[in-house]
């Protein structure tokens, strides 16, 4: 069974200043590369509680972790890592010493899903993490009804806003335009209705022309993010993570995009001021003081041999806080 290589994960350990029977929370645990690394630099008594929203990441990284002979000393749980405050009180994981949050998207769901997270793969249009859609207010959500039930504005608006797509409200026309003929129903067939039929040279994805690709990664990328609601969780996650942690503890996250690393930026700048009073107050009046401590003044990225080794780490930005 092929696993997915953690992206960073020399500078996550060594940056968490990770020492024996620390408590750590994985948010994302994927394979659990990252996990068995907290756990190997924890020993003897350290323990790692590790989440996700996908049910077949946590089967992997319960097979990947008992061939190291770890088990016993992590806890696993399938649920999204927005609700960490009611999964630490729950499992009553206390302190927490540290906190990884890798926002990637593991191999496994890339090449091997089923799930319509790749265009390069042809697969059922659902793009969620927990393989059975995000329930709504008013049904379940995914790629599927994104696609095929959005108007052309507010789909025109998600490719703007998630995916920096430029002209979105001609990518959205021509799927509206397609999808009025009949359903989208895979991802083969959403990528005819943003490029054109596909020929013979191209059927397969590989024969694609280079700015097609960045097109089709960033509507992907863009339908993904509504479906999973993925920038308001990290939004509501990162004050959570703040107050889980120890006096001491340490963040890292790993970001693979702008958007995701500018609200991981400005939640650190935040987090880290005296006060939050507007530019001009001659007196503070907030009473704001600052819950962390930024220690990577600088995002840190991934070098040459680990992007050789590891292709997905090219677009990895680092980024770690220490609670005061």
């Amino acid at each position: 069974m092929y696993f997915h290589l953690p992206v960073l994960a020399n500078e996550v350990i060594t940056l968490l200043q990770l020492q024996s029977n620390y408590n750590v929370l994985d948010c994302t645990l994927g394979d659990g590369g990252h996990a068995i690394e907290l756990l190997k630099h924890t020993a003897p008594h350290g323990k790692v509680l590790g989440i996700d929203a996908d049910a077949e990441a946590i089967e992997r990284a319960a097979s990947r972790i008992a061939n190291y002979k770890l088990r016993d000393r992590v806890i696993l749980v399938n649920d999204n890592f927005r609700n960490i405050s009611e999964i630490v009180e729950k499992y009553d994981f206390l302190p927490v010493h540290g906190v990884v949050l890798d926002l990637g998207m593991s191999s496994h769901q890339l090449d091997e899903s089923d799930r319509g997270f790749s265009f390069q793969r042809d697969s059922p249009l659902n793009m969620s993490f927990n393989k059975g859609g995000v329930p709504t207010h008013i049904g379940i959500k995914t790629a599927f009804t994104i696609v095929n039930e959005y108007s052309k504005q507010k789909l025109a608006e998600i490719f703007k806003m998630y995916g920096e797509v430029h002209s979105p409200g001609v990518i959205a026309q021509r799927i509206v335009r397609a999808r009025n003929e009949r359903s989208i129903k895979t991802t083969h067939e959403l990528v005819s209705a943003i490029i054109g039929p596909a020929t013979k040279r191209t059927r397969d994805q590989r024969g694609l022309p280079p700015k097609a690709i960045k097109l089709l990664s960033k509507v992907f990328q863009a339908i993904r993010i509504e479906v999973n609601d993925e920038l308001s969780a990290l939004s509501e996650t990162l004050p959570r993570i703040a107050r889980a942690l120890a006096k001491g503890g340490r963040v890292a996250i790993l970001s693979y995009h702008s958007l995701e690393d500018r609200i991981v930026k400005q939640y650190f700048k935040e987090s880290a001021r005296d006060c939050i009073c507007p530019k001009g107050f001659p007196v503070c009046r907030c009473d704001h003081t600052p819950e962390l401590a930024i220690i990577t003044k600088r995002a840190i990225t991934a070098l040459e041999d680990e992007i050789a080794r590891n292709p997905r780490a090219r677009s990895a930005k680092l980024r770690v806080a220490e609670r005061i």
